[in-house]
């Protein structure tokens, strides 16, 4: 007996050939799909479903995927009015001084939260503020984290990496003192989360290394540099974990390869702006994957040119950066503003059609993390993610050419239900399993604690900047 059926609504599969069923069924069996097709075709297979979600006036989707975000980030959102460097600091401080695993939690259950109820089923989450503030001191970080993700039940890449050097670096600990960490206990940190979490219940681990981009070469410091490269680039090869690094700009791809030997087809890079034509060259002769964030600050301070890699063969995918200072993790927020970004560079409006948006948080997003066997499209055998998207409300009728309307007009809130695996984890906009009201106070509770701990409340008080053209 089929345990789930989906049926009614326009399915946008993704498949090889991207079919879409105007009238179409998802049948789903021990947490697979086993049928997709047009409805009365499924339903007379299929029709005896333990559980039935009538799609009608619905998009049926499979789930969304963000490519690059940031764990921590949740309990940071608009601190210091826009000034990015200020926020850079307060996130360094936070993260390494002020954040007892209580933050963590809570942070993650809400950023896991947001995700679900934005149809993001897949999603990257690297362990604090980027490549220079991880929470690699103590594996308990990492512990609260999954954990929480867990709860929520989604599928998470969780990304753990040593700071930048020099080391040791300043931790307050989970005891609440202060200590250097250095990088042998960053590293056996890694360790541990990998071996706890990597592989578990819809949780993998991928491992990072700063990126290295400086003009002129201290012979000691690459040597340390390539030294720790190798150390976590065969840890990860060793439990066949992803490769990550964030920040790629201007030649540092290039300089990635050529000094360190990093990149690969088990890799994928963040940010990617001005590259040059070597560093696309590169990509392509390692099969390196790429993920745009055409919502960050970087890619208001460079470009990036996600076409010319397209067209070169890279995998691009699209990732949100989320959720702080100044975005969510809406992912068809950043569809739109994906085209709108290039559009915008090129003064053409036939660049990035909607179906390669769609594409970059699905299919290809599953490609670049090496899970495309798995998820990313909705085909017989693959794990039965998949969501579906209001197609009825006012700013989406009248519902024809639903691969436009659902890039161009959706939002997360037009995510109506949410199958992970099989399992229904939203109906009808409803997670029973999940308390909203919860979560919020937890999170509202531990970035209250969290200002007095960094003695940052003054970066909350507001300057909208009435009147302003410019802060």
């Amino acid at each position: 007996m089929t345990d789930l059926l989906i049926r009614g609504g326009v399915v946008i599969t993704m498949d090889a050939t991207r079919r879409v069923i105007d009238d179409g069924a998802v049948a789903i069996k021990d947490g697979r799909i086993v049928a997709v097709g047009p409805t009365a075709e499924i339903v007379a297979a299929h029709g005896n479903a333990t559980q039935v979600i009538e799609a009608r006036g619905r998009a049926v989707l499979p789930g969304l995927i963000d490519g690059h975000a940031h764990a921590g980030h949740g309990l940071v959102k608009t601190m210091g009015n826009n000034d990015g460097g200020a926020w850079t600091e307060a996130c360094r401080v936070i993260y390494t001084l002020a954040s007892p695993p209580e933050f963590w939690r809570a942070e993650a259950k809400l950023a896991a939260f947001e995700r679900l109820r934005f149809g993001v089923t897949t999603g990257v989450s690297l362990l604090g503020g980027g490549d220079s503030i991880g929470r690699v001191d103590h594996p308990i970080f990492t512990d609260v984290h999954c954990e929480a993700v867990r709860e929520v039940g989604i599928r998470s890449i969780l990304v753990l990496g040593p700071t930048r050097p020099p080391f040791p670096r300043p931790y307050v600990g989970p005891d609440g003192t202060e200590k250097p960490v250095s990088f042998e206990q960053q590293f056996e940190t890694i360790v541990a989360g990998i071996e706890t979490w990597h592989g578990k219940e819809g949780i993998h681990v991928a491992t990072l290394m700063p990126v290295y981009r400086e003009a002129k070469h201290d012979a000691e410091k690459v040597a340390e540099i390539e030294r720790q490269g190798t150390r976590i680039r065969d840890l990860g090869r060793k439990h066949g974990a992803l490769f990550h690094q964030d920040g790629h700009r201007q030649g540092s791809i290039e300089l990635a390869d050529r000094m360190f030997g990093l990149l690969g087809a088990d890799a994928w890079l963040s940010h990617c702006t001005d590259l040059t034509d070597a560093d696309i060259d590169t990509l392509v002769r390692t099969g390196t994957s790429v993920v745009h964030n055409p919502s960050a600050i970087a890619a208001v301070r460079g470009y990036c040119p996600a076409p010319k890699m397209i067209e070169a063969g890279v995998t691009v995918m699209i990732g949100s950066d989320a959720t702080a200072p100044d975005r969510s993790g809406d992912m068809f927020r950043h569809m739109f503003q994906c085209i709108r970004y290039h559009q915008r560079h090129f003064r053409d409006e036939t660049m990035m059609p909607p179906g390669k948006a769609l594409e970059m948080v699905t299919i290809d997003a599953a490609k670049g993390l090496g899970m495309a066997h798995e998820i990313g499209s909705l085909e017989v055998g693959k794990l039965a993610d998949v969501i579906t998207v209001d197609l009825s409300a006012p700013h989406m009728a009248p519902a024809n050419m639903p691969v436009a309307r659902v890039v161009y007009f959706a939002n997360g809130h037009d995510v109506m239900d949410v199958v992970i695996g099989g399992k229904v984890m939203m109906r009808d906009r409803a997670t029973p399993h999940l308390d909203a009201t919860e979560i919020a106070t937890a999170a509202w509770r531990e970035a209250d604690a969290m200002l007095d701990r960094a003695k940052l409340r003054h970066m909350i008080v507001e300057d909208p900047g009435w009147g302003k053209a410019r802060r």
